[in-house]
């Protein structure tokens, strides 16, 4: 959305990572190295530091129990998922372990033995020759640092800016980034990170201008209140700023906050409670990221069409023992009433059945499979995989989620994650056949409109996509996994990510494929993740052939306006001439042309 901009001095390049553009004082943030303590106790203190250290969990896993359901609100689900991973972190048996021996044996203080224990997996972590592990290190230091806080009456975490700045550091954790008030935070400046990163999504979200990849000497160069200005949309830092630039980038911002205002207001006035369509009356069908009965809730509250990805791994995490099938029935009718019951735009559900492996370990797997320390997770034993090889959980997870959407009446689709061959996906629909005729055969009456899916995450479901189109009903594009197999690049990983960009041509043409063979075959093709998000490309998506997107709900009213800003043939016509593109530039400058004109 930003202007041209001309400066008598070279701005610094940059990763683009929001679009805007933001002017204003530096607020330098850098996080001290949390102490490792030493401090030891008397034998006769053991018990009460033991006890004191599942009092400082207990508030440590309900403070990330707060964070999580403010981020799912404010942000999205997806990035509130982040603070879930961290309480399993504080539940790890592995972690426990290790710290009540710390302290039971060696004497140590439980800050101390938390600290020690912590530092050792995380450093452990690091060192890892896997992107997706080493990357988790992190995820570690932010949740044990919950807990510290308690134990020692201090706190490693920053307060959030009270006026108007540009955040400069090298990076955000989860737990900095939950902070962050548009009002406060004009624009992001980092070291590290990507488009797919926490501080990048949330950024996107919020409508924050966002940059990355600048050089760390400017972390001791920069002066908090020295004025700088950052542009998200073409990658720049300004530095020493003539006056006349200086208005012109003020009057910029602006004019950009004014139009997002407006544009916000309208669109939630003219969208909440009305279907997405292009300017011609084309329909696309915009629907709902969620994982839990509160997003659900808000999904329906935002204007969703349906819940296009509902997250069924809310209900495993953090447990020793999968759920039995009452209380997996229990739990996902609760979700189906919480969205059907105030939704008005439609009652079509898409579940996905347990996501597991990778970077979402689940400790009540490992009694079946044994420890995930798997040298690649990513390309290991994860979704359709372990459905696979553990057929009975996923019969179980089959007959809760028929039972629940019978009862609750809403219209269920069943979707397969992380699938590479058609004989992974006649099995999975085999099992769901028998698992349903078991049920009918019992006398329970199910409704006939349920549709098994699967999700397009792998390059080979990619190719062979006009085979699996034979055999399911609809497909669901995972963006965000797609992006990483096909460019091999950890999404999560810093280091890595700024290979690559929103709209990747590789990833573009990958999309277009899959659409191609869903729509000769006559199913429905979907896309969630950070594309369908992003109101620019999301009526490009439509354009290129995709019929539903989902989406976090915050991002549902934006999205549905963008659609409608243009005909059906428009977003064709940007779509396909996107196909044409050889590099990320070539993409964002046809993307840049259909926003301005």
């Amino acid at each position: 959305m930003s202007q041209e901009l001309h400066a008598p001095i070279a701005p610094l390049p940059a990763l683009a990572i929001s679009a805007g553009v933001a002017i204003g004082p530096v607020h330098l943030f850098r996080r001290a190295p949390a102490p490792i303590e030493q401090s030891t106790i008397g034998s006769e203190q053991v018990e009460g530091e033991l006890q004191r250290l599942q009092e400082a969990l207990g508030h440590a896993i309900q403070e990330l129990q707060t964070l999580s359901t403010h981020v799912a609100e404010t942000v999205g689900r997806s990035e509130a998922d982040i603070f879930e991973a961290q309480q399993l972190i504080l539940e790890d048996p592995d972690l426990l372990e290790e710290v009540q021996a710390l302290i039971a044996q060696q004497h140590y203080s439980a800050a101390s033995a938390l600290q020690q224990a912590a530092k050792r997996q995380a450093d452990e972590l690091e060192l890892v020759d896997n992107e997706v592990l080493a990357a988790r290190s992190t995820d570690i230091r932010d949740a044990v640092a919950h807990a510290i806080k308690y134990l020692t009456g201090t706190s490693q975490t920053w307060a959030a800016p009270t006026t108007p700045v540009i955040i400069v550091a090298d990076d955000l954790t989860p737990s900095d980034t939950a902070k962050l008030d548009p009002r406060n935070v004009l624009g992001i400046c980092t070291v590290t990170g990507g488009p797919t990163t926490h501080a990048a999504i949330i950024a996107r979200t919020l409508e924050i201008p966002a940059i990355a990849g600048i050089d760390p000497a400017l972390l001791d160069m920069l002066r908090d209140g020295e004025l700088i200005a950052v542009d998200g949309s073409q990658g720049l830092l300004y530095q020493h700023i003539p006056t006349d630039l200086q208005q012109q980038l003020q009057a910029t911002a602006r004019q950009q906050w004014q139009d997002r205002s407006l544009t916000r207001l309208r669109a939630q006035a003219q969208w909440q409670q009305r279907r997405a369509s292009t300017a011609d009356g084309t329909a696309v069908q915009v629907s709902a990221n969620v994982g839990d009965v509160e997003s659900a809730h808000a999904a329906a509250e935002s204007g969703a069409e349906g819940i296009g990805l509902l997250r069924t791994e809310f209900l495993f995490g953090g447990r020793s023992a999968f759920p039995d099938e009452q209380e997996q029935f229990e739990s996902y009718l609760a979700v189906f009433r919480a969205f059907a019951q105030h939704a008005q735009l439609g009652q079509t559900i898409v579940a996905r059945t347990l996501d597991a492996g990778a970077d979402k370990p689940f400790p009540a797997l490992e009694p079946l499979i044994g420890p995930l320390h798997e040298a690649n997770p990513a390309l290991g034993l994860r979704g359709a995989r372990i459905h696979l090889i553990y057929d009975e959980l996923l019969r179980q997870q089959l007959r809760a989620l028929l039972l629940a959407g019978s009862e609750a009446d809403i219209h269920l689709h069943i979707m397969f994650p992380m699938i590479a061959t058609l004989e992974e996906v006649r099995r999975l629909i085999n099992i769901y056949h028998e698992t349903r005729a078991g049920l009918e055969t019992a006398g329970i009456i199910l409704r006939t409109d349920t549709q098994v899916g699967i999700m397009i995450e792998t390059p080979s479901a990619v190719f062979m996509a006009d085979a699996l189109a034979r055999v399911v009903d609809f497909f669901s594009i995972g963006a965000n996994d797609l992006y990483q197999y096909t460019m091999a690049a950890d999404r999560t990983n810093g280091r890595v990510t700024g290979m690559f960009g929103l709209l990747e041509p590789a990833v573009w043409r990958s999309i277009y494929r899959v659409v191609q063979a869903a729509n000769q075959a006559g199913k429905l093709v979907a896309v969630c993740g950070e594309l369908a998000a992003d109101p620019r490309i999301a009526p490009l998506l439509a354009g290129l052939g995709v019929q539903e997107l989902s989406m976090n709900p915050p991002a549902i009213v934006r999205v549905k306006a963008a659609l409608h800003r243009r005909t059906i043939d428009y977003w064709q016509q940007r779509a396909h001439d996107l196909l044409l593109a050889e590099t990320v530039t070539d993409a964002l400058t046809i993307v840049e042309t259909a926003e301005q004109e």
